[in-house]
């Protein structure tokens, strides 16, 4: 019986603007060969700043964060790439939501998250907790 109601709240899900609006950005990202080059530039540039963070390479680390910044911009500027940034972060903005009234509903969720950011891990700049 849980798995039929996973079945439909998945059909509910289809349906949500967020879902269509994602399904749609990625159709035309995957049709724009310069808006994947950005998007893989950026993301090649974060799995670095992920590497030399992890490896205490601060100086390395502080230098590919500017070079992530002016990717991210370049990336949002991009018409295609952006609105699939864009529309895949309100997508699972929404699975957020929706997993968090679940842990809400089961009594999980921890006391300080139970504004609707169960998921986030810096609640100073997330613009869910404020």
């Amino acid at each position: 019986m849980i798995f039929e109601k996973v079945d439909e709240l998945c059909e509910l899900i289809e349906e949500t603007k967020q879902y269509s609006d994602f399904l749609e950005a990625e159709v035309n990202l995957e049709n724009d060969g310069e808006g994947i080059d950005i998007l893989s530039k950026f993301l090649e540039l974060q799995e670095q700043y992920v590497q030399a963070y992890s490896a205490e390479s601060f100086d390395e680390a502080d230098t590919l964060e500017l070079q992530l910044q002016e990717g991210y911009k370049k990336v949002m500027e991009h018409p295609t790439a952006g609105a699939y940034v864009k529309s895949k972060q309100a997508f699972d903005d929404l699975l957020d939501e929706v997993n968090n009234r679940i842990m809400e509903n089961l009594g999980l969720l921890q006391a300080d998250m139970q504004d609707g950011c169960a998921s986030c891990s810096d609640h100073e700049s997330c613009e869910g907790c404020h």
